[in-house]
């Protein structure tokens, strides 16, 4: 996809990956719609991409109420009568372990990571049909793919986001729709500082940054690519799970013991 005049959409586009994606989008040639809950946050971004005049717009969203999407759609609707590319991005972590009283965290996180990016490509859909050809950028995580002990309730959202991508992909390529996950690893942004890592001069050696996941999510747009991870090699810490599930049961159970968990933080 040549991106130069597209219509894209970005949530959680605040800070972080989400932030800088929408600026390598409009330095494209796209116009951008952003969108996430602090509107000055948004509006700066909005300055800082060229402004209305270059096409882009902004809408204040919480990706967790479908009401909020659906005007957020509207918008879209009633600016630009199209959609060329949505890359549901926002997500918040979930760092507590397991226990009755972690409910409504779960509840929350699932609400943001999962059912905002579902609620997000439902309210879309009509727009990215008739856009056809048209791309669904999902940000899901490693964290999707590899079980965080300590994490469980980030890992749900992002595994429950993984397996919905890739069940979507071959059905909604029918429609001309393409669906890609993007699977970060350990990503320094604001609000997964990932202070365990960057700390350490050894540790600090497998973090990635936001411009290589936004690189990677432009990447997957114009080459249609099913899966990106970030950093690439990350793809070799899948090879245990599927090969020698025990060498891989007993590697999470060592990292649990001995409190590396707690010092790499959240994943990305």
């Amino acid at each position: 996809m040549d991106l130069h005049g597209k219509v894209c959409v970005v949530t959680g586009a605040s800070s972080g990956i989400g932030r800088r994606t929408a600026l390598d989008l409009a330095r494209a040639g796209a116009r951008v719609c952003v969108a996430a809950r602090r509107e000055q946050r948004l509006t700066e971004l909005i300055s800082e991409m060229g402004g209305e005049a270059q096409g882009h717009s902004y809408a204040v969203t919480d990706v967790a109420d479908r009401e909020q999407v659906k005007k957020l759609a509207a918008h879209v609707r009633a600016t630009y009568d199209r959609c060329d590319v949505l890359v549901n991005n926002a997500g918040i972590p979930g760092r507590s372990e397991f226990s009755a009283d972690a409910i409504d965290d779960l509840q929350k996180v699932m609400n943001v990571n999962f059912y905002g990016a579902v609620y997000c490509t439902a309210e879309f859909l009509d727009l990215l049909e008739a856009s056809s050809p048209s791309h669904v950028v999902n940000v899901t995580s490693v964290a999707g793919r590899l079980a965080s002990p300590g994490f469980s309730t980030y890992s749900a959202s992002k595994f429950a986001l993984v397996g919905w991508t890739e069940s979507l992909e071959p059905e909604m390529a029918k429609r001309g729709i393409y669906f890609s996950s993007i699977e970060p690893g350990f990503i320094p942004t604001e609000g997964f500082p990932q202070e365990g890592l960057t700390k350490d001069p050894m540790l600090s050696r497998i973090l990635g940054t936001e411009g290589q996941v936004s690189a990677a999510i432009l990447d997957a747009i114009s080459s249609r690519k099913p899966v990106r991870v970030v950093p690439r090699w990350y793809y070799l810490l899948q090879v245990p799970k599927v090969l020698t599930p025990p060498v891989y049961r007993f590697v999470l159970k060592r990292l649990m013991d001995s409190g590396m968990v707690g010092r790499v933080g959240e994943s990305s």
